[in-house]
């Protein structure tokens, strides 16, 4: 009895300490894609020069892949974790100081490999928290990173119209970055979860995985390119100057944290192919509200509503794929969660360059196609 009161304390507050990783994480980012606009102005960026720059950002995660689950292996998440941590705390003044392409692409670089460590380091976290705990609560994590988000996209639209420098604005996120880190590092689980040796490493995926990485893939990139390019399309396009540029992604941060709150009672309801499918269709119908029906308001509207669409998408995927029956759960997560990072890195890259050769309007409706495209393969989802 003692024994289980003493798991349950440190598995409440494994929770606690994981989750407030999961938030320094959303709001960091959100903080940096507010202030995409002011750099790229204040630099002088085409929208192929800005989508070139925001490619060092991938190239810096894609560094850090291979060698995360090796060091996690051997030096073990929690220490990891405020490696990582320490990374953002670099990086963030760094971007706010670039004078040039050159010094915001290594600022980029050092930011998406310390992202990377954070993000694999703390989802390990949230394994063992879940197999302490003995129930699924991966949703929750989620949850809790868009509230970052949300917070971060909503603080970045006042503190850029209060005249505060970027460098004084990701400083000062930095800095809180790592007093979060080093408060939580003494509560996170000192052992990670190991895997059943007795399962293959390596196993070819079945259908049913296959198609679920595809989603996973399309979903990750349709929020990679919200995230960068949602607040330069409602305050370019829109002409939106004397508002709030960030209205439509704060709509989209605001109804993805709403998503996964009720996502775990919805897929209880519907089941995982016809959540998903709802997921997917309300891209399809938010993004085209946003592009065919231009007005502040209708992209508001637009946005709000796709955000609804893809908050649950990864949650629900990311635990699917622990339930696979070919693979075994932490190399199917694994490589469900290497097609998302993938998408969710490529999206602003690729909406660059589609808005250098046509435009802003156009390379966002390419979004519309994603979620008609999910809605196709959540059918093909073996029952």
């Amino acid at each position: 009895m003692e024994t289980t009161i003493i798991q349950h304390n440190i598995g409440k507050n494994a929770r606690i300490a994981t989750n407030a990783l999961f938030f320094l994480c959303g709001i960091s980012f959100a903080s940096w894609a507010s202030r995409i606009p002011d750099m790229k102005e204040l630099l002088h960026l085409s929208d192929a020069a800005l989508g070139t720059v925001l490619f060092a950002m991938p190239i810096g995660s894609l560094t850090a892949l291979p060698m995360a689950g090796v060091i996690i292996h051997k030096f073990g998440s929690k220490k990891i974790t405020l490696f990582a941590v320490f990374f953002y705390f670099i990086s963030l003044p760094l971007l706010g100081l670039s004078a040039n392409p050159i010094n915001l692409g290594i600022s980029l670089f050092i930011f998406g490999f310390g992202s990377d460590l954070l993000n694999i380091a703390m989802n390990v976290q949230a394994v063992g928290v879940e197999k302490l705990q003995k129930r699924s609560i991966m949703s929750s994590f989620h949850a809790v990173f868009s509230i970052g988000f949300m917070l971060g996209a909503a603080l970045g639209g006042i503190i850029a119209k209060q005249g505060i420098s970027t460098f004084q604005h990701l400083a000062t996120i930095g800095s809180i970055d790592l007093l979060i880190g080093l408060i939580s590092f003494s509560y996170l689980l000192q052992n990670d979860h190991k895997s059943d040796e007795n399962q293959p490493l390596f196993a070819i995926p079945d259908k049913s995985l296959i198609i679920l990485g595809i989603i996973c893939f399309c979903g990750m990139l349709c929020e990679g390119a919200m995230a960068d390019w949602s607040v330069l399309y409602y305050k370019q396009i829109m002409d939106n100057s004397n508002g709030f540029a960030t209205a439509g992604f704060t709509a989209f941060s605001v109804l993805m944290v709403v998503g996964r709150i009720f996502g775990d009672k919805i897929l209880q309801a519907l089941g995982l192919r016809k959540t998903l499918l709802i997921n997917c269709l309300l891209v399809f119908v938010g993004m085209s509200i946003a592009i065919f029906i231009p007005s502040p308001f209708t992209v508001i509207i637009g946005f709000g509503i796709t955000g609804l669409g893809l908050s649950t998408i990864v949650p629900l995927i990311y635990s699917e794929a622990g339930h696979s029956k070919t693979m075994a759960a932490g190399v199917a997560l694994a490589a469900i969660s290497t097609l998302g990072i993938a998408g969710f890195l490529i999206g602003p890259v690729m909406i660059g360059y589609l808005s250098e050769f046509f435009s802003l309007k156009i390379a966002l409706a390419s979004l519309i196609i994603l979620g008609l495209l999910g809605s196709f393969l959540t059918t093909k989802i073996p029952e």
